[in-house]
């Protein structure tokens, strides 16, 4: 058994234990993700209020940005067909049944999240490391609640810190920040 999958099992092996750790998991597999993006927004507009072009650069480009990502990990996905790990390993408990069951990497909520949380150190949200804890609390839902691997997270978080990377740089080549 490899590293990934006996961290996997290792974190799995939680789920049941406790009602308020499997919750709290549950909680970040699903739903902090939609807290992070109305966070994301409230900051973009609290810091640039009166100016509509500060107020919707980092909105839309995040946007932009997650679409593109996304069309990327859907790629990966259907190149790679990794499935999920339920799939893999029927004994492991699950929290909760996804959406779908045919790609697993890379995680689109750590992509998601981590996305968020890298565009917000890009525009110098004060609250960026703040969105780091969460996008950390995301993850390890997705492990915990049966979903992911840890390497489906880490496949997320690359590609969320690849594109970031590459927006930071469209972003000073043309003046926008």
């Amino acid at each position: 058994m490899n590293l990934n999958d006996k961290l996997f099992f290792k974190i799995n092996s939680l789920v049941g234990r406790n009602r308020w750790a499997d919750a709290f998991a549950r909680a970040g597999a699903e739903w902090v993700i939609l807290a992070m993006v109305g966070w994301y927004i409230t900051i973009s507009f609290i810091l640039n209020f009166g100016n509509r072009q500060a107020v919707w650069l980092p909105i839309v480009l995040v946007l932009i940005v997650g679409f593109v990502g996304w069309i990327i990990s859907f790629i990966i996905g259907k190149i790679l067909k990794k499935v999920r790990p339920r799939l893999r390993f029927p004994e492991i408990k699950i929290l909760f049944l996804p959406l779908y069951n045919w790609k697993s990497f890379p995680s689109d909520h750590a992509f998601g999240s981590f996305l968020l949380f890298f565009f917000a150190l890009i525009f110098n949200f004060p609250t960026a490391w703040s969105l780091l804890i969460l996008a950390l609390w995301v993850s390890w839902g997705r492990v915990y609640s049966g979903l992911h691997d840890p390497i489906d997270i880490l496949g997320g978080l690359s590609l969320a810190g690849l594109l970031s990377l590459i927006s930071y740089y469209i972003l000073h080549f043309y003046h926008f920040l």
